[in-house]
C-alpha cells in the first residue's frame, strides 16, 4: 500500500515506530499490535483514509470533558492521546483497494481502569450514530449501572453539539437523530432485546463481567446484513478464567503471535509482560497508556500501598488496576513461554533418520489420543523439538460436547481422525510404524493401563516399547526439566492449537518431597499431548548421552 508522507509525521504513526523501537514503554503484545500496523501500512491491498481519520479527530474536539478529575482538563475539547490516535487510525483507516470496505470488523481494547475509555467509548459511538444514513448503534453493558454510566456520556456528549435537541432526540434509553434517521440504543447484559435490531456499529463495555457470550453473538448475528458493521469491546480483564471474555482475549493473544490468522480482527491489550514487577513505576504505562492524563502515579501508588497493606485485596487491585488476569489456580507456564517455543509447523522428513523417543498416552475407548515425538539433530543443534500427533474417533465430531472445536481442528488438519466411534488403535499404531521407518526411535514409553493388547501387537512389530510408570516420582525429573527447556526457549513445539489448550489446561501436583507431575485444572480438560511429551522426555532422559569423554544420565 503506497501511502503519502504525511502520514509518517502523523502522532499515531509515530507512536507505533517509538513502542517498536523501545522508545515508548509497552508489553510485548501492544509491541506485536504495532508492528502489525507498520506492516499493514506497506501492504499492496490495503489502503489507508487518512482523511477519514483526521476527520474523527476533529469529530472529538467537538467535546468537552465534563467529568473528570484534573480541574485543567475541564470544559477543554476532548483531544486523544497518541496511543488513543493509533487505536482509532487502525480501527477507521484501513480499507481493502478491492472493495472498498473498511478492514477491521471486530476488535478489542483492553486495559486498565481509569484510561478514559468510557468518554472515548460515547465518542465513538456517536462518530457512528452519524457515520452512515440509517445508522443503528448498540451499546451493550452487564449490568443496568454500567450501562447507564456509558450512555450518560453519550447522551451529555451529544448534548453539547445539539443542546435544543433539532437534530438528536435524547430518551431515557436511546438518541435517535433526524437527518441520517439513525438511531442509539443501550442494552443491559440482555440477548432477547436485541432480536430483530439491525446494528451497524455495536460496542460492548466491560466484557470480562459476561457469563457467556450470548450478547456478542447476537450483536454478531444482527449485523449481516450490514455492509461495513464492526464491534467493539472495551474492557479491563477479569477473573473469570473460564469465560467469554478469557477465550476472546486467548484467541487475540494467539493472532497476535501468529498462531492464528484473522485480518478482519483488532487487538490492543495493554499489560505487563510475564516477568515484570507490579510494583515498579516503570512498568505502569504498559498498562496504564494514559498514565498522567486521565490517571496519576499517585493514585496508583496509593493503591499499591493499600493492597500490600491488605492482602486481601490484592487480586481486586491487580484485576482492575493493573490489568492482570487473576485466580486461585494460577497456570503451570504462562502463554508467552509457550508461543514462543510454538512458533512454526515441525516438518518431519527434516528429521529423517535423527535420534527419536516417544511418548504414548492412549485414550479410553472414545477420548483423545496423543503421540509425541522428541526428535534430536546430530549436528550442534542443541534444541529439542516435539512434534504430536492427536487421534480422535470420527463419533465424537456428532456425539461430543466439544464437537465444534474437534470440527474445526480437524478441518486445519490438527486433529486425526478414527474410523467408528471408538479408538482405532491400530490406525495409531499404523502411523507409529511408519515414523519408525523415518527416525531412529529409541524408546518408546507408554501407560501401561488398558493397553495391553495394544502393547502386545506393536512389540511383535518389533517397536522398542517400555512401559512408563505414572507416579509422581516418575514423572518429577522429566516435568522440571521440561518446563526449563520452555522457559529458557531450548524446546521447539509444533504449531498445533490442540497443544497450546491442553497447555492451559495444566495444574502440578506437588508432593511433600517437592515431587512435580502435571494434572488436570478440570476433570473434563485434556492434558493428553503434555503427558506424552513429558513421557518422551523422560524415555530421553533414561538413555546415557555422549558428551565430551563422558556419558550423561
Amino acid at each position: 500500500m503506497s501511502i503519502s508522507n504525511q502520514i509518517y509525521d502523523t502522532e499515531y504513526y509515530q507512536y507505533a515506530l517509538n513502542v517498536v523501537s523501545g522508545n515508548i514503554i509497552a508489553g510485548e503484545l501492544i509491541r506485536l499490535a504495532c508492528k502489525r500496523f507498520l506492516s499493514d501500512c506497506k501492504r499492496d491491498d490495503l489502503f489507508f483514509d487518512k482523511k477519514k481519520v483526521d476527520k474523527f479527530f476533529k469529530f472529538c474536539k467537538l467535546f468537552r470533558h465534563y467529568k473528570t478529575t484534573d480541574c485543567n482538563t475541564l470544559g477543554k475539547p476532548f483531544v486523544l492521546e497518541p496511543w488513543q490516535q493509533w487505536v482509532m487510525a487502525n480501527l477507521i483507516g484501513f480499507h481493502y483497494i478491492a472493495t472498498g470496505k473498511r478492514r477491521f470488523n471486530t476488535a478489542m481494547l483492553c486495559l486498565a481502569r481509569k484510561q478514559g475509555k468510557t468518554a472515548i467509548s460515547a465518542v465513538i459511538c456517536l462518530w457512528f450514530f452519524f457515520d452512515e444514513a440509517g445508522a443503528s448503534v448498540g451499546l451493550a453493558a452487564n449490568s443496568r449501572s454500567q450501562a447507564s454510566l456509558a450512555f450518560d456520556f453519550v447522551s451529555k456528549f451529544a448534548s453539547q453539539i445539539d443542546p435544543k435537541q433539532k437534530d438528536i432526540k435524547r430518551y431515557r434509553n436511546s438518541l435517535k437523530c433526524e437527518a441520517n434517521s439513525g438511531e442509539l440504543k443501550v442494552f443491559a447484559a440482555d440477548a432477547t432485546r436485541l432480536d430483530g435490531e439491525n446494528l451497524s456499529f455495536a460496542l460492548i463495555d466491560e466484557y470480562h463481567a459476561a457469563k457467556d457470550n450470548s450478547v456478542y453473538a447476537v450483536l454478531r448475528s444482527s449485523m449481516t446484513s450490514r455492509p461495513n458493521p464492526l464491534i467493539l469491546v472495551i474492557t479491563t480483564v477479569g477473573f473469570n478464567l473460564v469465560g467469554p471474555m478469557k477465550k476472546m482475549y486467548d484467541t487475540d493473544v494467539e493472532i497476535l503471535h501468529g498462531l492464528k490468522d484473522d485480518d478482519n480482527r483488532f487487538t490492543a491489550i495493554y499489560q505487563m509482560d510475564e516477568g515484570d514487577d507490579w510494583e515498579d513505576e516503570k512498568n505502569w504505562l504498559k498498562h496504564s497508556p494514559n498514565l498522567g492524563v486521565s490517571v496519576s502515579y499517585d493514585n496508583l501508588r496509593k493503591a499499591k500501598t493499600e493492597a500490600k497493606n491488605n492482602p486481601a485485596t490484592l487480586n481486586e487491585t491487580l484485576t482492575k488496576n493493573w490489568n492482570v488476569w487473576c485466580s486461585v489456580t494460577e497456570c503451570w507456564i504462562p502463554d508467552i513461554y509457550v508461543l514462543n517455543c510454538m512458533t512454526q509447523k515441525i516438518n518431519l522428513e527434516d528429521f529423517r533418520g535423527c535420534q527419536c523417543y516417544v511418548g504414548v498416552d492412549l485414550s479410553c475407548v472414545s477420548d483423545m489420543t496423543a503421540v509425541s515425538y522428541l526428535l534430536r539433530k546430530y549436528n550442534n543443534d542443541s534444541k529439542y523439538y516435539y512434534y504430536t500427533d492427536y487421534y480422535l474417533p470420527e463419533s465424537c465430531l456428532t456425539e461430543s460436547p466439544n464437537r465444534e472445536q474437534y470440527r474445526y481442528w480437524v478441518s486445519t488438519k490438527q486433529l486425526k481422525l478414527t474410523p467408528g466411534n471408538v479408538v482405532d488403535y491400530d490406525y495409531i499404531t499404523k502411523d507409529i510404524m511408519q515414523n519408525y521407518n523415518r527416525f531412529c526411535i529409541q524408546k518408546i514409553g507408554y501407560d501401561q493401563f488398558n493397553a495391553t493388547t495394544w502393547a502386545i501387537k506393536c512389540t511383535e512389530l518389533g517397536l522398542p516399547l517400555e512401559p512408563y510408570s505414572q507416579s509422581i516420582g516418575n514423572f518429577n525429573k522429566p516435568t522440571k526439566e521440561f518446563e526449563r527447556q520452555i522457559r529458557c526457549n531450548e524446546a521447539v513445539i509444533d504449531k498445533n492449537e490442540i497443544t497450546l489448550w491442553m497447555f492451559r489446561n495444566v495444574d502440578i501436583k506437588e508432593d511433600w518431597n517437592g515431587n512435580r507431575k502435571p494434572i488436570k485444572v478440570h476433570a473434563d480438560k485434556k492434558i493428553d499431548g503434555i503427558i506424552s511429551m513429558i513421557e518422551s522426555l523422560g524415555m530421553w532422559q533414561s538413555v546415557p548421552h555422549y558428551s565430551g569423554s563422558i556419558y550423561v544420565i
